[in-house]
């Protein structure tokens, strides 16, 4: 027989006999509730900050937590249970927990995107069946007969084994998507496989819980059954052609970019509570319900994002680890038995290793990749311990079975997620063994930028960049524009690749209706002021976290074969004084320079789009049909009456020459002037003797082209010391430019570390002298690109003795005809002569 417990019932609030009268605080429900909830939240946070560095889910420390709080360690010794986890305070932590359980599944089931299965093509459908049907085989096989026999506590054994099969093959994608999140590869390809796949097999999942419901109630009657069957239609039909409805009127009745009021958010969150109930009371259980509500929930802002908010930092944070560890003081080590189940889950893990590797591998995916996918596909979570949790509530089996079920869970688990993250780098693919520099380009090549906007704010800087870019019909510029949206509101990250709208754009005088289209609208205009054929522009939009949002940025530039990726600074000066700092592009920003398959410019806007380069604001749109497309490039650059003084600072190295090659492609505008200046040190240094070369070859070519044109000037700086050179940077302000280029990494240069500047530098990715530029104690009116060269470890290791090899295009410079001295769009002079 079960174990009864008798108590008295307690008082709710602690209004009896305090500590100074002799009482306990914890006689009562809601000073002991609140005991247990700080020592649940205590103990799980202290186990994933140790478990952190070795890989280990969030997941893992929250089960393991609530193992210590168990019988298994603390609650052996009575006087701890009887104090902090009594039988009389079961029913309210597990109401608690299972209330807040009930919001967190309707939470998943929000983030899901359903749609993301069909985006991802037929390898995360054939992975997801492979690795569910293999499983399924070996595990049925292994529990066939009388082989559980021998498990004691296992009631219902038909039930309970077919149950078990498919609980242990499916692999949940709320099981998944944390994990892939905690380890940043939701943006990887491998990520966007595995929460396909993991979505395909929860299909699979809802269809036996449909058939397990349905067979229930056929045990009853016939008729039952039928009932039952109508039931869940009937909850189905009115979540999809009621409430779905009304949460898509609501997105309607929100203006873009204003929150959703909180009266609807109020509203949507006590019809999770109804429709748990109306599952409960059909035999559904309150959890698919609220998964089902989930789904039929836009996700992404306005409305998803919003409940998001309201739901995650309570349920997620604190009820949430609850729940763990009602599940882990249930669980009992000591009380294990080796068996035949333990066989059983082995033989499941196995199943899905293979079913998911050979898949994979026909699929032509890597082995090392396909084996860590088999090993992500094998992570245990939320769904299996409410399965396990189901079948204990149930008595399918006893809390002998159900100790074995969650720690091999948790074992498995462990074990699984570490191996895959240090097998899987999805920085592998970004390798690329051919030179994608600016520097490396020929005369006439196709430059391709992907340029990177984070808001609107960003799209004046970007403009005049591309500007100075020089594009023309024979010097022609492809920008591929790639918006960068945190995510929110949703769990799958989305990748929009926007439809080319070059007709509408010219003819259309609507406005844009949200800021996406707004800039994007913005650069299809600059690319329709200029000759066809000038400027190719090709939107595209994600939206990730910005912990893995630099995997799309590398993505894009690899498939693209872009030779320079435009980034923003983090910080932007703003109008009125003072810096706004976004953190999370400065993430992104640090990521991409890191595993960057091209060169690299990181965009210090200082003119916050008001004055200097920034100036440049487009006109109406030109029709350059007919006679116009048949001018030249430089001719119709002039009819923006854009202008710019640049100046290229030169201390030698890869990420100068690439910075000094792009100063040189925009000299060939008819509108830029640029002055070169050559820092030398004052004493002698060591280097590296090609490395001198290169740079030596790259300024002499450069002195030859300024002679030939009046576009370019070249001065040489003797500097012994840092001081020496902070003051030739600030003179850069009185002769007045707008653009200042500079490389990132001096690592030779022997002035530059001489007074410690490395040590505050406040953003040291940007070398010394890009990060002293764009440090908000220089105040300068000019804005700084910061540049760094593809690095080329492989293919120097591939190709022994590559060197550089310098592009210029002598005719371009000397055929351009001279600018005026006068700014065209600011007035100043171009240079102090």
């Amino acid at each position: 027989m079960d174990k009864i417990d008798c108590y008295v019932v307690p008082q709710t609030t602690g209004t009896g006999r305090n500590i100074f009268q002799g009482g306990s605080p914890l006689a009562s429900s809601l000073p002991l509730l609140g005991v247990q909830l700080v020592l649940i939240v205590a103990v799980t946070r202290v186990l994933y900050f140790l478990l952190k560095p070795l890989k280990q889910p969030r997941v893992v420390s929250e089960i393991m937590g609530g193992i210590i709080l168990g019988p298994s360690v603390l609650s052996r010794h009575t006087g701890f249970r009887e104090a902090v986890f009594p039988a009389r305070g079961e029913a309210v932590l597990n109401t608690v927990a299972t209330f807040g359980l009930m919001y967190v599944i309707f939470l998943i089931g929000v983030r899901m995107d359903p749609t993301l299965v069909v985006r991802s093509g037929r390898k995360g459908m054939v992975i997801g069946l492979s690795g569910f049907l293999l499983p399924l085989a070996m595990t049925g096989a292994g529990s066939s007969g009388e082989a559980m026999a021998t498990e004691p506590d296992v009631s219902r054994r038909s039930t309970f084994l077919f149950a078990l099969a498919a609980s242990l093959s499916v692999t949940s994608f709320a099981v998944l998507s944390p994990i892939l999140s905690e380890l940043s590869l939701l943006n990887s390809d491998l990520g966007r496989i595995a929460m396909s796949a993991s979505m395909t097999t929860d299909g699979i999942a809802w269809i036996i819980m449909v058939v397990y419901v349905l067979a229930e109630a056929f045990l009853v009657s016939p008729a039952t059954s039928i009932w039952a069957f109508l039931s869940v239609a009937v909850l189905a039909a009115s979540i999809l052609f009621v409430v779905r409805p009304v949460a898509l009127r609501v997105i309607e009745r929100t203006p873009p970019g204003k929150p959703v009021e909180e009266t609807y958010v109020f509203v949507f969150l006590l019809i999770v509570l109804l429709v748990g109930f109306c599952s409960d009371v059909i035999g559904t259980n309150s959890f698919h319900g609220a998964l089902m509500l989930g789904l039929a929930i836009p996700d992404g802002p306005p409305l998803g994002t919003a409940l998001g908010e309201k739901i995650e930092a309570m349920v997620s944070g604190l009820i949430l680890p609850l729940y763990y560890a009602m599940t882990g003081l249930s669980t009992d080590v000591w009380r294990m038995h080796w068996g035949r189940l333990q066989l059983v889950v082995f033989l499941a893990w196995v199943g899905k290793l293979v079913g998911v590797m050979v898949s994979s591998l026909y699929l032509e995916i890597p082995l090392r990749d396909a084996v860590s996918l088999s090993l992500f596909m094998n992570s245990k979570g939320i769904v299996e311990v409410i399965t396990f949790d189901f079948f204990l509530t149930n008595k399918l089996i006893g809390k002998n079975t159900f100790s074995i079920l969650m720690c091999l869970s948790v074992a498995i688990t462990a074990v699984s997620v570490p191996v895959a993250g240090w097998l899987y780098d999805p920085a592998r693919r970004y390798a690329v063994y051919k030179r994608r520099t600016v520097q490396h380009l020929k005369a006439d090549a196709n430059l391709r930028i992907l340029a990177c906007v984070h808001d609107q704010s960003h799209v004046p800087g970007t403009l005049a960049v591309l500007e100075a870019s020089n594009a023309t019909p024979q010097t022609p510029l492809s920008l591929y524009l790639l918006q960068l949206v945190e995510i929110a509101g949703r769990s799958a990250p989305v990748f929009i690749p926007h439809k080319l709208r070059h007709n509408a754009s010219r003819s259309s005088n609507a406005p844009p209706s949200t800021d996406s289209d707004r800039i994007i609208n913005a650069f299809f205009q600059h690319e329709l002021r200029h000759p066809e054929g000038a400027v190719a522009v090709h939107p595209f939009t994600t939206i990730s976290p910005y912990s893995s949002m630099h995997d799309e940025v590398c993505r894009l530039a690899v498939e693209k074969r872009t030779s320079l990726i435009l980034l923003h600074y983090h910080k932007r000066h703003m109008l009125a004084g003072g810096v706004r700092a976004a953190v999370g592009l400065r993430v992104v920003n640090r990521k991409v320079l890191e595993v960057a398959p091209c060169s690299v410019a990181v965009f210090v806007d200082r003119n916050a789009g008001s004055v200097g380069l920034c100036s440049f604001i487009p006109g109406p749109v030109q029709d350059h049909s007919t006679s116009s497309r048949n001018r030249s490039g430089h001719g119709a650059a002039t009819g923006h009456g854009f202008g710019a003084a640049v100046a290229a600072l030169f201390f030698g190295g890869g990420d100068d020459r690439e910075a000094l090659a792009y100063a040189m492609r925009m000299a060939r505008h008819p509108g830029v002037t640029v002055g070169v200046m050559r820092f030398l040190p004052a004493r002698g240094i060591k280097d590296d003797p090609s490395d001198r070369r290169n740079d030596n070859r790259a300024i002499e070519e450069v002195k030859a082209l300024a002679s030939r044109s009046r576009n370019i000037r070249v001065q040489e700086e003797l500097v012994g010391d840092m001081e020496r050179i902070v003051h030739v940077l600030r003179g850069l302000d009185e002769a007045r430019y707008e653009l200042v280029l500079v490389g990132m990494r001096h690592r030779w240069y022997p002035v530059m570390p001489a007074n410690g500047l490395s040590e505050w530098s406040e953003c040291p990715e940007l070398g010394v002298i890009g990060d002293l530029l764009a440090s908000s104690d220089f105040d300068t009116p000019y804005s700084v690109l910061i540049m760094k060269q593809q690095d080329q470890g492989g293919l120097n290791a591939a190709v022994p003795g590559a060197q550089d090899v310098w592009h210029v295009n002598d005719g371009g410079a000397e055929d351009a005809p001279a600018p005026p001295r006068t700014m065209s769009t600011a007035g100043s002079s171009r240079f102090r002569q």
